[in-house]
């Protein structure tokens, strides 16, 4: 009979590469949104008026969904980000305003 402790270290390998794979997803979700608002941004300068001034308003709008409802997603952030959103982290908030007005940043 299979010892029971074999599952559950099994489980936890699998819970912690579940875990480092959806950070590594979620790394490329910042980036890609980071791209698309810097795209905007520079877009923002080549558009006549109005069509500037509309995609300035809406230069954060329609990113990426938020996984909220996931168990999952749950558990990841339970397990890699301390109960902390990581999009809605001070840190990537800051990033993403900064880049919304034009401050340039290479760290995502």
């Amino acid at each position: 009979m299979p010892n029971p402790k074999d599952y559950y270290c099994e489980d936890c390998d699998v819970m912690y590469e579940f875990c480092k794979l959806v950070d590594a997803m979620h790394k490329d979700i910042q980036h890609l949104e980071s791209e698309i608002v810097r795209t905007r941004y520079e877009l923002i300068r080549y558009l006549d008026t109005p069509y500037n001034e509309y995609l300035q308003s809406d230069i954060l709008s329609n990113l990426a969904a938020r996984y909220y409802d996931y168990p999952a997603y749950e558990s990841y952030v339970k397990y890699m980000c301390g109960n902390q959103y990581p999009m809605e982290s001070d840190e990537w908030v800051d990033h993403i305003l900064k880049l919304a007005h034009g401050h340039e940043s290479n760290k995502y």
